[in-house]
């Protein structure tokens, strides 16, 4: 859910471009570079950078602090990006917004729970699942589905509030951060959910 919310919040308000899904940044990476415009390949490039920067980070806390470690890190991501310092630097935000979904993207992807940042591999499980009449796990990605868009609802309304002047731009990022940190506690404290023994989901499960 929160992965559709803060997509939605940094598509509207911050990137005009989508934080989460990569293979929508390679095939910009592609056009921009045919159209030899340094400037934009650049700044595509660098949501590519520091989506891996996040992943790598999420990684290393996550080895040493478990889940409830690298969510905590997703979020304090945010929260400075929320900053009003950095809100007038696009490089900072360009880079930062990025870097916490790669940062919750591998937090996911090194537990059971999978990533949750994109949706064609859920879209193809489910079809697969639907195949093998195995209904468990069709549910289970029918729900990831649900929740992203839940969350895209939430962060769009949120930029409406924004646009209406009912909240400020800070304060839409704060609220999905503070949500992520809560959900690292909460799983701590009732699942303690745990990372895969060998660090990485098989591509075979995707």
């Amino acid at each position: 859910m929160t992965a559709g919310w803060i997509d939605a919040v940094g598509v509207k308000l911050f990137l005009n471009d989508n934080s989460a899904f990569m293979t929508g940044r390679g095939l910009s990476l592609g056009y921009w570079m045919f159209m030899w415009d340094f400037k934009a390949f650049v700044s595509i490039g660098l949501v590519v950078v520091a989506f891996i920067t996040g992943a790598y980070l999420s990684t290393k806390i996550s080895g040493k602090a478990g889940l409830m470690g690298s969510l905590f890190f997703t979020g304090i991501l945010i929260v400075v990006a929320s900053f009003p310092v950095f809100l007038n630097d696009v490089t900072i935000y360009t880079m930062l917004i990025p870097m916490a979904m790669g940062c919750q993207n591998a937090a996911t992807s090194l537990t059971s729970i999978n990533r949750t940042t994109h949706l064609t591999g859920p879209a193809t499980d489910i079809g697969i699942h639907i195949a093998k009449r195995n209904w468990q796990m069709v549910i289970f990605w029918v729900l990831r589905w649900l929740a992203f868009l839940l969350g895209s609802v939430i962060g769009f309304n949120l930029v409406s509030m924004v646009n209406n002047k009912l909240i400020n731009i800070s304060t839409a990022l704060i609220i999905p951060a503070v949500v992520i940190m809560a959900t690292g506690v909460i799983q701590r404290s009732f699942l303690n959910i745990q990372t895969l023994e060998r660090g990485l989901c098989d591509d075979s499960k995707h």
